[in-house]
């Protein structure tokens, strides 16, 4: 099965590179010498393929929401009970070099020689560099150390950085990123599937994820967390008009991961379950997003599949448990990059811990209330009423912050889980059988490393498998 997954992400690729076409300059024909292809349609394809890798299944089905229970497998169920190995991110390690960053480098040095004012040059380098921050970012999160400074330099075999240099490196990219933008002048004017080349927006996002990256490692240095804390605070996505998200087409080559997975023309994969945390849960809470989640059951109702059964007892459950909803997995449905809730729970946890001037209490009330309108759910009275009910409780911030935030990040599993680790809420546990006793805090190294980089990688850890081990920034 996990062979099927990569080999349907390498068709998903190709697909694209086929008719991606729309923003190729004009091409020269030779064909004893290179296409020359346009900076945007670079960016387009790095796009598209690393937040159809964030939104697939490997990554945000078969990990993220795995890891953070919010869907349970139903029939095989391996990945829930954490019998993974070094095969399982051999695809997503090289797509993310070859497929992202290669990309993204490419791009930046092609802008850097177009015949453009330096404004319009320096807001195209800031949104690539942007994306590629993000890249750097997803993978330092899942494996921690990785390779970076010499990642895309041309070095056959990379040493790995440490993630305080990553972490560091990536606050960098974007406070140069923010600083070289200029809203009045364009960028790119076609291959941005985020926000159509505004720079205004681009910026907003900059800093939000300056916010998000920062908090990220404010128990580890807090000195570092709080320079860019501040940096990043005074333009942030401040509406859900401003989330940022990646919307995928309705043609199958375009279409969303997850709709593919589930789809006649992806296999008619029926794999997963809302898991009865989820459910028990936001019942308990009074929430109504779980309509918003969950399909009804054959019963009628929405029913929860137990997290991490044997295969035997998923299966026999499988026929009687609610789906994920159709609106979550539909062609279109969106990969959320970064969201206003996001953003409204980072400043309520910058408030309680003082780092930032501010009203926690309502910054926790403005992120349920963003969420919940991304979800369709607009009646004030309703939202007011569940506010009440689960009003912020400043001597359990974590909890309060944590709980809604696992719920607002519904759908983009590997940041729920990066949430999970740094602020343990939910608090969540291990199975019964599962294969190791804890739920895993890192992604283990991939069978390609250990085949072609060894002497580096085993300057890092003697244990590439290894998924018990906490990333530096986890210290609690």
């Amino acid at each position: 099965m996990r062979k099927l997954k990569f080999y349907s992400l390498i068709l998903t690729s190709l697909l694209l590179f086929t008719q991606c076409n729309e923003d190729l300059t004009d091409l020269n024909i030779d064909p004893n010498n290179a296409v020359i292809v346009a900076p945007s349609t670079l960016l387009t394809t790095a796009q598209y393929n690393f937040y159809s890798s964030l939104q697939g299944t490997t990554i945000n089905a078969d990990w993220g929401l795995l890891m953070v229970q919010q869907w349970a497998q139903n029939e095989y169920t391996e990945d829930s009970r954490y019998n993974q190995d070094v095969t399982f991110f051999n695809g997503t390690w090289s797509g993310m070099y070859a497929n992202v960053l290669k990309e993204l480098d490419a791009a930046k040095t092609l802008v850097a020689n177009q015949d453009l004012s330096s404004d319009i040059i320096a807001n195209k380098s800031g949104i690539l560099d942007v994306m590629s921050v993000q890249a750097y970012a997803f993978l330092t999160d899942g494996f921690n150390d990785i390779p970076y400074t010499e990642a895309i330099a041309g070095i056959d075999l990379p040493t790995y950085d440490n993630q305080e240099t990553v972490y560091k490196g990536i606050l960098n990219t974007l406070e140069e990123a923010a600083n070289s933008f200029s809203t009045a002048s364009p960028s790119f004017t076609s291959g941005d599937i985020i926000y159509n080349g505004d720079v205004s927006k681009w910026l907003k996002l900059t800093n939000s994820l300056m916010l998000r990256y920062a908090m990220r490692i404010v128990d580890v240095d807090q000195a570092t967390a709080q320079r860019y804390i501040s940096l990043a605070a005074n333009n942030l996505i401040s509406s859900n008009d401003d989330n940022a998200l990646f919307t995928f087409e309705s043609s199958i080559a375009r279409a969303n991961p997850l709709f593919v997975n589930n789809s006649p023309q992806g296999g008619n994969r029926d794999d997963y379950s809302v898991s009865e945390y989820l459910v028990n849960t936001l019942t308990n809470l009074g929430d109504p997003r779980l309509n918003e989640f969950a399909n009804e059951a054959s019963s009628g109702s929405i029913v929860g599949m137990p997290y991490g059964l044997s295969d035997n007892d998923a299966t026999v459950l499988q026929p009687n448990t609610s789906r994920p909803s159709d609106n979550v997995r539909s062609a279109t449905t969106p990969h959320v990059v970064m969201s206003y809730a996001e953003v409204q729970f980072l400043l309520a946890e910058a408030y309680q811990r003082g780092l930032l001037n501010g009203n926690a209490s309502n910054a926790y009330d403005n992120g349920v209330t963003a969420s919940m309108n991304y979800w369709g759910i607009s009646d004030t009275a309703a939202i007011a009423n569940y506010l009440a009910s689960n009003a912020y409780n400043a001597a359990s911030w974590k909890q309060s912050i944590g709980v809604q935030k696992w719920i607002a990040l519904y759908m983009n599993g590997f940041e729920a889980w990066n949430e999970w680790r740094r602020l343990d809420y939910p608090q969540l546990s291990a199975p019964s059988e599962a294969v190791i006793n804890t739920i895993p805090v890192r992604f283990p190294y991939p069978l390609s490393e250990t085949q072609t980089n060894s002497a580096k990688l085993n300057a890092i850890t003697s244990n590439p498998g290894d998924l018990t081990s906490k990333v530096w920034w986890d210290v609690n």
